[in-house]
C-alpha cells in the first residue's frame, strides 16, 4: 500500500466493494431473515386463533388428505401446540430474522465482524445438520451440508487473507485486533 503523506491519498480513499460471493452471502442471508420475519409475523397472527380448526380448513381448502403420514404428524403437533408455545416459536423467530438481518448487513457492508460471525454461524449448524443427514440421507441434505461447508472454507480463506494483507501492511509487526 503507498503511503502518503498529507496530501490526498487514492489508496486510503473509500474502502473498495465486498466482492461478488461476499455479497451474494450478504443477500442470501437477508433472504433467510426476512422469510424468517414473514413467518414470526405470520405465526403472531395466530396466536388468538384455534389452531386445530385453522389446521383443518387449509387442509381442506388445499385438498390435502388428512389421513397421510405426515400430514397426521402436523395435526397432532398442532392439537399438541398451546397459544404460549405459537409465541415462543414467533419469538425465536424474530430473534433468529434479527440474527440473520444484521449478519446480511455487515456483510453487504464487508464488515470485519460480520465474517466471522459467518463463519460460526454456519459452523454452529453442521453438528446437526450432520446428526440429520447421517438418520434422513437425502441429496438436499447433502447439499446444504456442502454449502455450508463451501462458505465456511471460502470465508475462513477471506479472514486469512485479510490478515495477510493487514501483517504485510504493517510491515511485518505484531498485528493488534481490528477494530470495527
Amino acid at each position: 500500500m503507498p503511503s502518503c503523506g498529507t496530501e490526498f491519498c487514492p489508496a486510503q480513499a473509500a474502502s473498495p466493494r465486498p466482492p461478488l460471493v461476499l455479497r451474494s452471502i450478504a443477500l442470501f442471508e437477508a433472504i433467510k431473515g426476512l422469510l424468517a420475519l414473514a413467518a414470526a409475523c405470520g405465526l403472531l397472527s395466530f396466536r388468538h386463533t384455534d389452531l386445530h380448526v385453522a389446521t383443518d380448513a387449509f387442509l381442506l381448502r388445499h385438498g390435502i388428505d388428512p389421513e397421510r403420514h405426515y400430514t397426521r404428524l402436523l395435526i397432532e403437533s398442532v392439537a399438541k401446540a398451546t397459544h404460549h408455545h405459537v409465541g415462543q416459536i414467533a419469538a425465536v423467530a424474530l430473534a433468529y430474522a434479527l440474527i440473520r438481518l444484521v449478519e446480511g448487513y455487515g456483510l453487504w457492508r464487508g464488515k470485519h465482524w460480520a465474517e466471522w460471525f459467518a463463519v460460526i454461524s454456519a459452523g454452529i449448524y453442521l453438528p446437526l445438520e450432520l446428526q440429520h443427514f447421517a438418520h434422513h440421507a437425502s441429496f438436499l441434505n447433502a447439499g446444504v451440508i456442502l454449502f455450508n461447508l463451501l462458505l465456511i472454507v471460502y470465508l475462513a480463506w477471506l479472514l486469512k487473507k485479510q490478515r495477510a494483507q493487514r501483517h504485510a501492511a504493517s510491515g511485518g509487526k505484531p498485528l493488534p485486533p481490528p477494530a470495527q
